[in-house]
């Protein structure tokens, strides 16, 4: 096993806690919203705020089973290096995706250290799936 793919086997079993630990918040975060959006209003927070904020926790939820799956990809990866390509793909959408958040967040006065978080381990696997890619190759 290479370091690569030690250092693969390492981010996705951090990814896959985490898919773990975002679902669950994501999930009681949505059910609380909509149980106050159901009642019409509540806590001073109006029906359509709680709605938005459910919404958005749905999203969060999805974007957990992402980080979920890759984490799973990942150590399966990290197991076999013939199985590096899905997980070298969703690692460079990963990038782009924490990149323009990032750049988002920072235009729109919001910087936030998960953003830059998200975007190192994001590198990371993609740098660590393309040696192993590379490895693979040749």
């Amino acid at each position: 096993m290479s370091n690569s793919q030690k250092y693969i086997k390492v981010i996705s079993i951090i990814d896959i806690i985490l898919g773990i630990i975002g679902l669950i918040v994501c999930i009681l975060g949505a059910t609380g919203a909509f149980i106050v959006a159901g009642s019409g209003t509540g806590a001073g927070v109006s029906a359509t705020d709680a709605a938005g904020f459910g919404i958005g926790m749905i999203i969060g939820a999805i974007s957990c089973i992402i980080t979920l799956v890759v984490g799973i990809l990942g150590v399966r990866a990290a197991k076999d290096a013939s199985k590096i390509k899905p997980v070298f793909v969703i690692a460079i959408i990963s990038l782009i995706l924490a990149i323009v958040s990032l750049i988002a967040n920072i235009v729109g006065g919001n910087f936030s250290w998960s953003d830059l978080l998200s975007l190192v381990g994001s590198g990371l696997m993609a740098f660590c799936a393309n040696n192993v890619r590379k490895q693979n190759l040749g």
